[in-house]
């Protein structure tokens, strides 16, 4: 009888299944999980703060601790998922430059469309200029805040790999070009944090990042996109405070 009932189960869901699309769908599931437990400042703060008390500026340590951790957790472990879990080359998840022309143009024109509007982001909504930088104590001297932006770059790449390379090529073949809005759902939601115009804005960013990615199929340009632009917040933040 339970023999009967596992295998009208199995014929009813599993029996179109391919093999890439689950994969991705549970290890999404799964690493976006691990991610959120094991890469909070308040994790780093209960396990390891005491080690590094004696470093600078601890009070910028959660902060490295959560860019750097999620190159595990949102790249190095995806990246292995995606090698050994669906028998693809990383090329295929973008991991490559694509079309450079496209890509590198786009990077520059989007970067220099969004310096206006993060300027005019800060003048017209204060909570922008309290968020940023996330860590306050890098802005105590010009390396602290370099260190922290190249950290900063990590995540980001890190971050658009999981979303724009993992997610969105590993379910293109099963979804064609809806996978740009499947990856983009749980790209928006983990902005909830983040102001309101931010947190809506991501929404927009995902949809756009993830057709970047496709035309050239590579997630690189988009994480170049979006350290740029993070960075110019940080910079327009700190000029604000400083000098606004």
């Amino acid at each position: 009888m339970i023999f009967h009932i596992i295998q009208t189960v199995k014929e009813k869901y599993l029996r179109s299944w391919e093999r890439q699309a689950p994969v991705i769908l549970l290890a999404s599931a799964l690493l976006l999980t691990l991610h959120r437990y094991y890469s909070r400042r308040s994790f780093f703060r209960r396990h390891f703060a005491e080690y590094f008390s004696n470093l600078p500026l601890p009070e910028s340590h959660p902060y490295f601790y959560w860019f750097l951790i999620t190159a595990f957790t949102l790249f190095l472990f995806p990246a292995l998922v995606a090698k050994f879990g669906t028998a693809e080359r990383l090329k295929n998840y973008g991991v490559q430059l694509g079309n450079q022309k496209l890509g590198w143009s786009v990077t520059a024109g989007a970067w220099v469309l969004m310096i206006p509007v993060v300027v005019l982001a800060v003048l017209v909504y204060p909570p922008f200029v309290e968020k940023y930088p996330l860590s306050k104590a890098v802005t105590s001297s010009w390396q602290a805040f370099l260190l922290y932006q190249l950290a900063y770059g990590v995540y980001m790449f890190s971050w658009e790999f999981f979303f724009r390379g993992f997610m969105l090529f590993g379910l293109e073949r099963k979804f064609g070009n809806y996978s740009i809005l499947i990856q983009t759902i749980p790209f928006a939601i983990l902005h909830y944090t983040k102001p309101l115009p931010e947190a809506l804005g991501s929404i927009i960013a995902g949809v756009l990042l993830g057709v970047l990615a496709l035309e050239t199929r590579s997630f690189l340009y988009g994480a170049a996109i979006h350290w740029l632009v993070a960075m110019t917040m940080d910079v327009v933040a700190v000029a604000f405070q400083r000098f606004g």
